[in-house]
């Protein structure tokens, strides 16, 4: 019990470690880009600081300041851009958006308020726009509703199916450790109860992850 009380808490210290490393990679990055965004931004090139304010959106992390600002000074652009009636820049700024807030999503959609408001903008602007052929008998309302349910249909993972592959992903890697540092004895040889074990949680876990990808 002690050994496997020491085993667990060794492997439990390492993902920790880890999960900070990625943690302070992801922040880092949002707060590089976020920076950079505001510098162009505040040299008059709004249309390419969009860019940096999506990157720096997509950089999410819980409880991580810089990707909620960048979403609010894109739908700031976005706004204004509307406003002006510049269509090519505010779709890019809603576009932005929402390319973030899906391409951060996990087995949730972070702001995902923002998700939406976006979607309902670009439906708007997509409507207003000169239609193909196939379009002209629709009114402007008609082709933003059609645009909008394009937009919002969940065409993203479900959440159990990408939890289930999280799960199978952590024990794939932990029955693999523990193979490789219990299911050997001081003298090299297999312990077979132990490789049974492990081995046996290995596939289980390889299996599960194949699967949650595959159904989600």
């Amino acid at each position: 019990m002690k050994a496997g009380g020491e085993t667990a808490a060794r492997i439990a210290g390492i993902a920790l470690v880890v999960l900070l490393a990625l943690a302070v990679r992801v922040i880092g990055s949002a707060r590089a880009e976020l920076a950079e965004a505001r510098a162009l931004d505040g040299h008059g090139d709004t249309a390419l600081s969009i860019s940096h304010y999506r990157r720096a959106a997509r950089w999410y992390a819980p409880f991580s300041p810089y990707p909620e600002e960048a979403l609010g000074r894109l739908a700031q652009i976005g706004d204004e851009a509307e406003s002006s009636g510049d269509v090519d820049l505010a779709l890019s700024a809603w576009r932005s958006i929402r390319a973030a807030t899906l391409g951060s999503r996990s087995f949730y959609v972070p702001y995902e308020h923002r998700l939406h408001e976006a979607n309902r903008h670009i439906a708007s602007l997509m409507a207003q726009m000169p239609p193909p052929p196939i379009e002209l008998r629709r009114t402007i309302a008609e082709r933003e509703a059609a645009h909008l349910a394009l937009l919002e249909a969940d065409t993203g993972p479900a959440a159990f199916p990408s939890v289930v592959a999280l799960f199978g992903l952590a024990m794939w890697i932990a029955a693999a450790f523990l193979f490789a540092t219990r299911a050997f004895g001081d003298d090299d040889k297999l312990v077979p109860r132990e490789a049974r074990t492990w081995g046996g949680a290995f596939i289980v876990g390889l299996g599960l992850f194949a699967i949650g990808l595959w159904l989600a």
